[in-house]
């Protein structure tokens, strides 16, 4: 049987690797597209009435709070 219980968006397990995404991808939390070689996060989101769908985001669309940017001194 499976699992009913949803990952918090803030949940690092989520995001698999930082990797280059498919042309034509849009950022889901930006809704800005993501540009040929333009590094970004690819996760899953789970849907309803399928299997998950993988999406991909900007490094900074991924990291919100700016924890993982490294300091520019």
């Amino acid at each position: 049987m499976a699992s009913t219980t949803q990952q918090p968006d803030t949940d690092a397990r989520q995001w698999e690797y930082t990797t280059f995404a498919p042309p034509g991808e849009t950022c889901p939390a930006c809704r800005k597209p993501i540009k040929s070689l333009e590094r970004c996060r690819r996760g899953e989101v789970e849907r309803q009435s399928a299997g998950p769908a993988v999406v991909y985001r900007h490094i900074d669309c991924a990291d919100p709070l700016g924890l993982n940017k490294k300091s520019t001194r």
